[in-house]
């Protein structure tokens, strides 16, 4: 046994490889849950508070039958079995410490364990773990008067975990580790030097250094933005309103679904001009970068033009190798998509090749008093370091924006309900209508934004680069849904074979 399983025993976690094993694949934020699993194994452990509850910083090596090992950070609490107010999916299991009953959980469930980060935080030394140590850094933070009893999970569903206290903060505690240069840390200090105000700069951050040379971010700390809503909330209660008038109006009522949303007192489409503007001055910011030869854009040329074909033919061929229902009957559509993706190779003049945020969605965004600040410049969870730090076209966000517009109609309509109620045809109309009024007011605000920038390619050319990121990252997102949320994975799959036909 190792001394971190040993710690891991005498703490109350007997067995910890095989519990986390059965722990890690019901998290949300666990990426390898549709790949099997071989081994689980303790890389190093950390004590960050000793007493009731006991904290730990623990880093988990995961190995899988086919592909690369990934390495995650699970944070653990272990307390009494008397504490309240746990819930069940968050334990990691029960047992003993010097004989008295301890219950071992997810450190960031809020609370004490998680007030830990704060005050490791503002403390500013090294915490000394088994091999490797965490190495927390303050940039202007002040831990203050909030206690404890202020901090609590965000609550939103993601690949990391985020917790909030009080109105001051909010921590993004990252769950699997990349080794290297964040892109997250990379994105906000280049935008916030090049005097993008959308960001929230960051107040402090924890790295983990695992002794041999190599880093990964562990923990950044941002301002909390008060009164902030985040875009998707935003956009599915537009889509409420918007169902709600069309099921009050009835099916006799025949009008045009469009100009229902148009004129709609809820509608999104000014708030989605907005974003668009946003979105392209992130774009010109970045395409003026002259620091750090990674931040620096470059001409897209006719050979990094084949590169991004190339890439959404790799991409098509993975996920259909993958198989499974659904997938299965996408392959009757590859050749209509693959040409639309060996069409890009065509294009002249691909623009620029800049960095981007990536994982661009109506999520990422949060609509305050002053307006729209973006968030989380990691890039697409499931896609290496080196892919997450690359350059590419600035219309890989804007294909990731036009997506998420249909996303938003699709699922609202399944809250609404299923396709056997009897008015499902009509509501799915004026789900589509809300969707294209949407991605046409995004798509028209952003280039009379950009103006005679020259990032992305003109007239024609722009729209078929367009049309080809939109298709790849469907082809994500199926991929995606397959192992976080296949309830969902019907929503890209459609829009795959609709333009699968249309192409």
């Amino acid at each position: 046994m190792t001394a971190a399983l040993d710690l891991l025993s005498r703490l109350g976690l007997a067995d910890a490889e095989a519990r986390l094993r059965e722990f890690l694949p019901r998290q949300r934020w666990f990426g390898g849950r549709e790949r099997e699993v071989t081994a689980i194994r303790v890389a190093d452990v950390g004590v960050l508070r000793d007493g009731d509850p006991v904290v730990l910083s623990v880093v988990v090596d995961v190995e899988y039958a086919e592909g690369d090992p990934e390495q995650y950070h699970v944070p653990l609490a272990v307390q009494s079995e008397a504490i309240e107010g746990v819930w069940e999916g968050v334990v990691v299991g029960a047992g003993e410490r010097d004989g008295r009953p301890v219950l071992v959980y997810d450190a960031l469930h809020g609370g004490v364990p998680s007030f830990v980060f704060w005050q490791v935080l503002a403390a500013g030394s090294e915490v000394a773990m088994e091999h490797g140590s965490l190495r927390p850094r303050a940039l202007g933070f002040d831990l203050g008067d909030d206690g404890p009893g202020s901090v609590r999970p965000l609550g939103r569903e993601q690949s990391n975990s985020s917790l909030v206290r009080g109105d001051r903060e909010v921590m993004k505690c990252f769950r699997k580790l990349a080794r290297g240069r964040s892109p997250e840390l990379e994105m906000l200090g280049a935008l916030a030097a090049a005097g993008f105000e959308h960001v929230a700069a960051p107040l402090g951050v924890i790295e983990y250094d695992d002794g041999r040379g190599e880093t990964a971010l562990l923990a950044l700390l941002q301002p909390y933005l008060h009164n902030g809503v985040d875009g998707w909330s935003l956009a599915l209660a537009s889509l409420r309103d918007l169902y709600a008038h069309a099921e009050e109006t009835g099916a006799e009522e025949r009008r045009d679904p469009m100009h229902v949303v148009r004129e709609q007192g809820a509608s999104f489409v000014p708030e989605a001009e907005r974003i668009a503007r946003v979105t392209a001055q992130m774009h010109l910011a970045l395409s003026r970068m002259s620091g750090s030869p990674e931040m620096r854009p470059e001409p897209a040329s006719r050979e990094v033009v084949e590169r991004w074909s190339a890439e959404m033919l790799e991409d098509l061929e993975n996920l259909l190798a993958r198989g499974g229902p659904g997938v299965d009957g996408l392959a009757a559509r590859k050749g209509s998509i693959a040409a639309i993706f060996r069409s890009v190779a065509t294009i002249s003049d691909g623009g620029m090749a800049i960095r981007f945020h990536g994982d661009y969605h109506l999520g990422q965004l949060l609509r305050t008093d002053g307006g729209w600040t973006l968030l989380d410049f990691e890039g697409e969870p499931a896609r290496g370091p080196q892919a997450r730090r690359s350059r590419s076209s600035a219309l890989r966000d804007v294909a990731g924006m036009l997506r998420s517009f249909d996303y938003a109609a699709q699922v609202e309509l399944r809250n609404w309900g299923g396709p056997g109620e009897t008015d499902y045809p009509r509501m799915a109309l004026y789900g589509e209508a809300w969707a294209e009024s949407n991605r046409e007011a995004f798509w028209t605000a952003y280039l009379e934004e950009l103006g005679e920038s020259r990032i992305i390619p003109t007239g024609e050319e722009a729209v078929r680069l367009r049309q080809a990121f939109e298709l790849q990252k469907a082809v994500y997102e199926v991929g995606y849904e397959l192992g976080h949320r296949p309830d969902w994975v019907s929503i890209p799959l459609r829009f795959l074979v609709r333009q699968g036909v249309d192409g």
